[in-house]
C-alpha cells in the first residue's frame, strides 16, 4: 500500500485523507498504534474467560459453557469490518449483569450493606434512598424522577447506535469500549464486594406516590434485578460514561444523554432502589473509564464532530 503521508501533508499540516466512514488511508481510525474495537473484544474475552472458570469451578455448567461459546465468537467476528465483532460487546456487556448472583456464589463473598449504610450515615446523616421521597412526595416529581431512571435503556445503546448510524466507525468503537469498561468493572466489584442495597432491606419508601412509572419501574426490577449488585451503580456509571463520551464526540446527543444521567441519579435514591453512596461511586467510575478511553483513542482528530 502506498502511504498518503507526503512530506507535502506533513508541510501544510493538513491530515491524510480519508473516506468518511472513519478511516485514512486505508486504516480504520484509531488504529495507528491504539484500536479501540480490539481493546474492547479483548477485554471482554478476558472477562469472560475468569468468570467462565469460576463458574465452571462452581459447578455452573450451562453459564460455563455460554462463556466458552462466547469467547469462540469473539475470536471468529475479531476481524476489522465484522458487524458481529462490532456489536458484540454492546449486546453481551450488559446482559452478563443476570449472572452476578452467581457469580457471588462462586466467590463464596457476603453482603456489605452495613458498611454502605454507614458511609450513607457519615455523608448524608440519614438514609436518603428512605427519606428522600417522604421529604418531597409530589407524583409529578416522582413520575419524573422515574421517567429518568427507566431511561437508563436508552442510554445503554442510543448514542452508540447513532454513531453506528452516522458511519462514524472510530467514535462508535470507542464508546463500544467506554461501556464495555464500565459494565465489566461493575460486575467486577460487585462480586468482590456484593451490596444488595434498600430495595431488597427496606420497605418502599413512606408516602412516595404510586404513579403507573413507579409501577413500571418497580416491575422491571422485580423481574431483572441481580442481588448483590447495588454498589457501585451500573446505572449510574454507565449513564455518566455514555453522557461523558457523547459529549465529546455527539454533543448535542451528550447533553441529552447527561440531563437523562442526572434523572437517572436522583430517581434510583427516591424511588428506595439504591443508596446515595452507590450513585456517587458510579458516577466517579463512569467519569473515570469515559476519560481514560477519551485520553486514550483520539478517534475525533480524524473524524468531524457529525453535528
Amino acid at each position: 500500500m502506498i502511504s498518503t503521508d507526503t512530506s507535502a501533508n506533513v508541510i501544510n499540516g493538513t491530515p491524510p485523507p480519508h473516506d468518511g466512514l472513519g478511516e485514512r488511508a486505508g486504516k480504520p481510525q484509531g488504529l495507528t498504534w491504539r484500536d479501540p474495537r480490539a481493546a474492547a473484544l479483548a477485554w471482554l474475552a478476558a472477562y469472560l474467560a475468569i468468570a467462565g472458570v469460576m463458574l465452571l469451578v462452581h459447578g455452573s455448567w450451562g453459564l460455563a459453557t455460554l462463556h466458552v461459546v462466547l469467547i469462540a465468537v469473539i475470536f471468529v467476528a475479531r476481524a476489522p469490518g465484522n458487524v458481529i465483532g462490532d456489536f458484540l460487546p454492546l449486546v453481551v456487556a450488559p446482559a452478563l449483569y443476570g449472572e452476578i448472583p452467581a457469580l457471588i456464589a462462586a466467590a463464596g463473598t457476603t453482603y456489605h450493606d452495613a458498611l454502605v449504610q454507614r458511609w450513607e450515615l457519615a455523608l448524608f446523616g440519614t438514609q436518603p434512598s428512605h427519606t428522600l421521597a417522604s421529604w418531597l412526595p409530589n407524583i409529578a416529581l416522582s413520575e419524573l424522577l422515574h421517567a429518568g431512571y427507566l431511561s437508563y435503556y436508552a442510554v445503554l445503546f442510543v448514542p452508540a447506535l447513532l454513531l453506528y448510524a452516522r458511519r462514524r466507525r472510530g467514535s462508535f468503537a470507542a464508546t463500544v469500549l467506554t461501556l464495555t469498561l464500565t459494565c465489566t468493572i461493575c460486575w467486577g466489584i460487585f462480586v468482590a464486594m456484593p451490596v444488595e442495597g434498600p430495595r431488597y432491606l427496606f420497605s418502599a419508601p413512606p408516602n412516595i406516590p404510586d404513579g403507573p412509572l413507579r409501577r413500571l419501574a418497580v416491575s422491571l426490577l422485580a423481574a431483572g434485578s441481580s442481588r448483590g449488585a447495588a454498589f457501585p451503580s451500573s446505572h449510574m456509571a454507565v449513564s455518566v460514561a455514555m453522557a461523558v463520551t457523547a459529549l465529546r464526540w455527539q454533543r448535542r446527543t451528550g447533553w441529552v444523554v447527561l440531563a437523562a444521567a442526572i434523572l437517572i441519579g436522583f430517581g434510583a435514591v427516591y424511588g428506595g432502589f439504591h443508596y446515595g453512596v452507590d450513585m456517587i461511586a458510579g458516577a466517579a467510575l463512569g467519569l473515570t473509564t469515559s476519560l481514560i478511553v477519551i485520553a486514550t483513542f483520539n478517534t475525533a482528530r480524524w473524524e468531524s464532530t457529525g453535528e
